[in-house]
């Protein structure tokens, strides 16, 4: 229920908050749900496009980034990888 709570949280924040403590509620939120930095990321991308600004998608890339980071470290405690 927290976690959901605090999903929540960073996806208001994006919209009444300055980006940076969206991204900050991520962070917190990404050893527990994975996925959560990519889908603020493509919900910040989405919610700020514009034409006229660059094509690629920033928010989007740092979040996979984040994501892909995060569950090549749950998979390597899970197994007892790392020492």
């Amino acid at each position: 229920m927290i976690r959901l709570i605090t999903l929540l949280l960073a996806f208001i924040a994006t919209i009444y908050l300055p980006w940076p403590v969206a991204a900050l509620l991520a962070l917190l939120l990404a050893p527990f749900e994975p996925f959560a930095p990519l889908a603020l990321g493509i919900f910040i991308d989405t919610l700020y496009y514009s034409s006229g600004t660059a094509g690629f998608p920033h928010f989007a890339f740092l979040g996979a980034l984040v994501t892909a980071l995060t569950l090549l470290v749950r998979t390597r405690l899970r197994a007892g990888i790392i020492r």
